[in-house]
């Protein structure tokens, strides 16, 4: 995969995203977010950071469009990406029990994230008005972000961790 790939992926969930999950979703308010699924994705699957560079973009680009404070979702997105970061290191990218660990994981932190900043910044929601939604939103995008890893994982030739490593990615 290269940041051009990436890009067109990155724009097709960004316009599925903004256009056509909200309208289409069953369960709520709650919609998963498919920028959070793809960037945790990427950060687990591939070794170049166009996964943080794409999901700042987009995210700033959400917040554009639906949020009062500009940058919000870009940070959130980014530190989605650490927990697949850090277990990545210790892991194969193509095992499937972390992957879903750190998407389990990056699920609060995004949702956290953004209240946060925004009860920073002067938002009267409090944490209990947050907190409900959050086991649907665990569940759907960990679903999506399985989705994701079972169509991107094919891509993966061998791990440079693999005794018999002689290639890259494809």
């Amino acid at each position: 995969m290269n940041y051009l790939k990436a890009g067109i992926f990155f724009t097709v969930c960004w316009l599925v995203q903004t256009t056509l999950i909200w309208r289409i979703w069953p369960f709520g308010a709650a919609a998963p977010s498919l920028l959070f699924c793809a960037a945790v994705c990427f950060a687990w699957l591939y070794d170049e950071y166009y996964s943080l560079v794409y999901a700042a973009g987009f995210g700033i680009l959400l917040d554009l469009q639906v949020q009062t404070l500009v940058g919000v979702q870009g940070l959130a997105f980014v530190l989605c990406c650490i927990p697949a970061f850090l277990l990545r290191m210790y892991f194969n990218p193509e095992r499937l029990l972390p992957f879903l660990v750190a998407a389990i994981l990056a699920a609060p932190i995004n949702l956290i994230v953004v209240w946060g900043v925004n009860r920073l910044f002067g938002s009267p929601a409090g944490i209990l008005f947050v907190l409900p939604s959050l086991p649907e939103l665990i569940i759907s995008q960990t679903i999506i972000c399985l989705i994701l890893h079972l169509l991107f994982v094919r891509t993966i030739i061998k791990d440079k961790r693999d005794r018999r490593y002689i290639g890259g990615v494809m």
